[in-house]
């Protein structure tokens, strides 16, 4: 047992909520790599919606695929930070009148 504590690092346990994970693979360099990635998963859902009808074999519910991977970019979405930048972007204003 101990053995298959070291072989599952996919999934890392969040300091945010107590009983979620998060993927240990996801690195990015920055909020910019971030916005870049969560652009490059819409852009691939838009694409998979208005393509033709074709579909490799190993895609067996691509509808449900495109349903998973907008629920990502959902959570992908910074929107504290987003807060936080408008209340910095706020302040800063106030202090130029």
């Amino acid at each position: 047992m101990e053995s298959a504590r070291y072989k599952l690092e996919v999934l890392e346990p969040t300091n945010i909520q107590k009983g979620k994970f998060r993927p240990s693979f996801v690195l990015l360099d920055g909020y910019l790599d971030l916005f870049d990635t969560i652009e490059a998963l819409i852009n691939v859902c838009i694409l998979a919606t208005q393509g033709e009808p074709y579909s490799p074999p190993h895609v067996k519910q691509p509808g449900e695929d495109i349903r998973k991977t907008l629920e990502l970019v959902t959570q992908l979405l910074p929107f504290e930070e987003g807060e936080f930048l408008d209340e910095v972007n706020r302040l800063l204003n106030k202090d130029k009148s």
